[in-house]
């Protein structure tokens, strides 16, 4: 029995030594395995971050040196923002007087979509005019027609799906083929509000102008003579605001021109050093909270302040409808009509592909076949897709030879021009030749950039 507890006795460090051995095997692989996991939550973490900084923070994305080429990692930041990565915002300011419900039913008084390009830290401002004639949906997959300042004003009355807000959106979308990101909703008080928390604006008044029976309410019982003279005016949210909606002696056009001017005003009160001083700017905010109806979320407010801090007013471009509408009288009402390739015209100088005109390529379309016009119909085709027609010149194949296959030669590292004029041809990237990989005899002869030769196979899709 001695012998057996001996054995056992002797048994104990051998099996201790073996755990310890066990232990000391697994400790580093423990190790190991907590930094793969920490690399790995690390990793995912990044991936999130830099994909989540574009909807937060757009046109201040982190920037992560070195580690742009890992998978899922978006450090990418680009000169300029393409159609699809610009942000559309539709702006709405309610004809709603001070004496009515807040949720009574109302026109729209103002409606401007502000285009944003968050890399290039440009914007623009694309005014539309509240007596256009346009189509409205009907929320049946049909259309009706009528001003387009109803279109808010009917979607609590035809129950349609996102009320008011949902029905202008949809209504802007489908007659100026603008995809809009997001909606404002701004009614007067909330305006005047809004100009008082900035202490009021500064603008500059052109003409002289004289209203005897200006009011702010539906009875009108508050009818007031409202005079403006030329020069620079110090006004506070009251004032602002008749400036930029008095009717009297003016058309729709120039209300128009003026509430861009207030917008100014405003863009630059706001980004006043004072104003973005801590308790200023959440004083403004809570104001804008309580004025603004909106669906841009409460997440997203600080990166579109940030950015909208980070554009200049210089880099601002303001379009009006001035010159592709004119007066019409339909059904005993008078209306505004539109000339809709002017208004292409006009949308094209807010709504651009920004890396197109960062590239700034020079093109020329050389027609290779025998099909008369073939080139000018294609360059007015390229210039309505966005392309500058001050960029595009038309020529004949400089070879002189019969082509069979359409091409895109890339005569200057333009890639993305090119690779969007395929795009806008049905071509493939294959058919683009550069300029390295090229023999020098079956190089174009052309002082463009890019050169694109119509071959029989060319055809022009529908703009």
């Amino acid at each position: 029995m001695s012998q057996h507890s001996g054995s056992e006795e002797e048994g104990h460090p051998a099996e201790g030594l073996e755990a310890a051995r066990g232990r000391a095997q697994r400790k580093p692989l423990l190790i190991f395995g907590i930094a793969i996991f920490a690399a790995v939550a690390f990793y995912l973490a990044l991936i999130v971050a830099t994909q989540a900084d574009d909807i937060f923070l757009p046109g201040n994305e982190f920037n992560l040196p070195g580690l742009n080429r890992l998978p899922g990692i978006d450090s990418s930041n680009p000169e300029a923002a393409s159609i699809e990565e610009r942000i559309n915002i539709l702006v709405m300011g309610l004809d709603r007087r001070t004496d009515e419900p807040k949720d009574f039913p109302t026109r729209t008084d103002t409606m401007f979509v502000v285009s944003v390009d968050p890399y290039s830290k440009t914007a623009g401002v694309f005014s539309i005019p509240r007596d256009l004639w346009v189509e409205i949906p009907d929320g049946q997959g049909g259309y009706f027609k009528n001003r387009i300042n109803v279109a808010y004003e009917y979607g609590p009355i035809e129950k349609y799906p996102g009320g008011g807000p949902s029905l202008a959106v949809a209504t802007v979308e489908h007659n100026f083929d603008i995809e809009i990101d997001h909606y404002m909703v701004l009614d007067f008080v909330g305006f005047m509000e809004l100009v008082d928390t900035v202490d009021g604006i500064d603008v500059e008044v052109e003409d002289y102008i004289v209203d005897p029976s200006y009011c702010l309410t539906a009875s009108c019982d508050d009818r007031q003579i409202l005079v403006f003279e030329p020069g620079v005016e110090h006004m506070d949210g009251e004032r602002a605001l008749a400036y930029a909606r008095v009717r009297y002696g003016s058309g729709d056009l120039q209300r128009i021109e003026r509430q861009q001017e207030v917008i100014r005003a405003a863009i630059d009160a706001a980004l006043d050093a004072k104003m973005l001083m801590p308790n200023r700017a959440v004083s403004i905010y809570n104001n804008f909270r309580d004025a603004v109806k909106t669906d841009v979320s409460v997440f997203k407010v600080p990166g579109l302040a940030l950015l909208a801090k980070e554009i200049p007013p210089e880099n601002i471009t303001t379009i009006s409808l001035a010159s592709a509408v004119q007066d019409a009288m339909i059904g005993g009402a008078e209306v505004l009509v539109a000339d809709w390739d002017k208004v292409e015209v006009l949308k094209r100088q807010i709504f651009f592909d920004g890396r197109l005109r960062s590239e700034g390529a020079f093109v020329e379309v050389q027609n290779g076949t025998d099909a008369p016009g073939l080139a000018t119909s294609v360059m007015n085709y390229l210039a309505d897709r966005g392309l500058p027609q001050t960029d595009i010149a038309i020529g004949d194949a400089s070879d002189g030879l019969y082509h069979q296959e359409t091409l895109i030669y890339d005569l200057a590292g333009k890639k993305y021009t090119a690779e969007k004029l395929a795009e806008w041809l049905g071509l493939p990237n294959s058919r683009i030749r550069e300029v390295a990989t090229e023999e020098s005899t079956s190089i174009p002869t052309s002082p463009a950039d890019i050169v694109v030769v119509l071959g029989a196979d060319a055809q022009i899709p529908e703009s």
